[in-house]
């Protein structure tokens, strides 16, 4: 069966329409995926389905992603230039309501979020990061919350994100921004299975799915680290930005997502790419 793996950033807010606003996007984007025939299914089975072997024709499963870990994905929350925005999980929920539980009984998404208080506090503070005036919008109180909803689950996306804004990340590497120079074990360990474990340690529950920071992902860490070291590590899967659908030559520790904003911009792009699909 064919799968698509769509990503959401909730920090996206840059207008309140739905080329310039995740939220506005995802809440489209699960009746356009309902109306498709869709079966929209948690990450977890989207792995499985690639390890047994993905073909086409068949029902389209679709997974639902959220990168870098705001509270926005399951908060409400007031943008200081474009006013109220729905939280994800509440997006989530909506849709639920409306459709009914048994329309979409696997309704689900992972939020992949960064491990790193003091990196998070960085780019909290850091004005190109959007929201230096709100508080704690990068903090990690809320993470069991989102799991404990049923509706979400909490997954790896590097302990620093080797981000700009951090003063002094993990990996020996100079370089920021760029997470193929994350190519030897001692910088995979401290960038994945390190912060698999701070996670896993605050939601009680098992963070196996990892998401590579920008989409960057090498050799080493897809054929090396992540397959030969996950009784280390604990990932079971990783997740690019190959920006298409998953198809049966793909590494389970490479999966493509589609990322919003960049693969498609508008509902008619993405009901394109589910046809397609």
């Amino acid at each position: 069966m064919p799968a698509l793996v769509l990503a959401y950033h909730s920090h996206n807010v840059f207008g309140t329409g739905y080329p310039s606003n995740d939220h506005v996007a995802l809440a489209s984007d699960l009746r356009a995926v309902h109306a498709a025939g869709a079966r929209i299914v948690p990450l977890q089975q989207i792995v499985a389905a690639a390890q047994e072997g993905i073909h086409g024709g068949g029902e389209l499963l679709v997974g639902l992603s959220f990168d870098d870990g705001p509270r926005f994905d399951i908060a409400d929350f007031v943008h200081p230039s474009h006013g109220p925005q729905r939280g994800f999980l509440n997006i989530l929920r909506d849709f639920r309501h409306e459709v009914g539980a048994a329309a979409q009984p696997g309704l689900h998404a992972t939020s992949f979020v960064i491990a790193s208080p003091d990196a998070r506090r960085a780019m909290e503070r850091s004005p190109d990061c959007g929201y230096p005036d709100i508080d704690d919008w990068l903090g990690e109180s809320w993470w069991r919350e989102a799991v404990d909803s049923g509706l979400m689950g909490i997954g790896n996306h590097s302990w620093d994100h080797v981000h700009h804004a951090v003063e002094r990340i993990v990996a020996t590497t100079p370089q920021r921004d760029d997470f193929t120079k994350v190519d030897n074990y001692t910088d995979a360990d401290r960038e994945i299975r390190a912060a698999g474990a701070y996670i896993n340690a605050r939601v009680d529950s098992c963070c196996d799915l990892f998401a590579f920071p920008f989409g960057h992902a090498n050799n080493f860490l897809v054929n090396d680290y992540l397959p030969l070291r996950r009784y280390e590590h604990g990932m079971a899967a990783a997740f690019g930005t190959g920006g298409r659908a998953i198809g049966p030559q793909d590494s389970i520790w490479n999966l493509p997502r589609l990322v919003c904003g960049e693969h498609w911009k508008s509902p008619e792009a993405l009901e394109a790419l589910l046809a397609a699909a």
